[in-house]
């Protein structure tokens, strides 16, 4: 791994467990075992490493929203799988959605994270736009917001502990059960 990503990768845990606003870039440059130059080489400023470090998952939520803008979530098949890829972003970009959801404050003046609620305000629109009435809107944003919550305070509700699989196929269940239609059968 570079020295560039490393210092990334140390960057995004310290925005997600310490705040944007308490982690400074010496803070950083101590938890990567390089030198305040060193980061400063990679990243002329706070901003710049904060907008670098969250890079990947907003391209991630990006695709994501494009791909529900393409296929919908009003089918079964195409909100099983909506629901699928939703999971493993959050899992994937667990700490990049931790800094999103923690910080709403600093968007007028962070471009990521501008970004980042803008891409949220899209996917919200396109569920009122792709959901069936009143009932469908409400469980679905219960669920997707309900989900994020859950891996954004994972400490608090004690499922920190739960390996990345098991994480996944739990989500997975939870959501499937709460969006997905339900058959009912018929016994004599």
């Amino acid at each position: 791994m570079s020295q560039r990503q490393h210092i990334l990768e140390v960057a995004l845990e310290r925005f997600a467990h310490q705040g944007i606003a308490a982690t400074t870039i010496q803070d950083v440059a101590d938890h990567a075992g390089v030198s305040k130059a060193s980061v400063l080489y990679h990243f002329s400023s706070k901003d710049q490493l904060v907008d670098n470090a969250l890079a990947p998952g907003l391209e991630a939520l990006e695709e994501l929203v494009q791909s529900m803008a393409g296929t919908g979530i009003s089918h079964p098949r195409t909100r099983e799988e909506f629901l699928n890829r939703f999971v493993d972003f959050l899992i994937d970009y667990r700490l990049a959605t931790h800094i999103v959801v923690a910080h709403p404050y600093l968007a007028q003046e962070s471009a990521s994270l501008r970004h980042a609620h803008s891409l949220m305000s899209t996917m919200a629109q396109l569920v009122g736009e792709q959901t069936e009435g009143d009932d469908d809107r409400l469980r679905f944003g219960v669920a997707v917001s309900g989900a994020t919550y859950a891996l954004v305070s994972s400490g608090l509700l004690g499922v920190d502990s739960l390996d990345a699989d098991a994480l996944r196929s739990g989500l997975r269940d939870v959501l499937h059960r709460m969006l997905m239609p339900h058959t009912v059968e018929v016994t004599s």
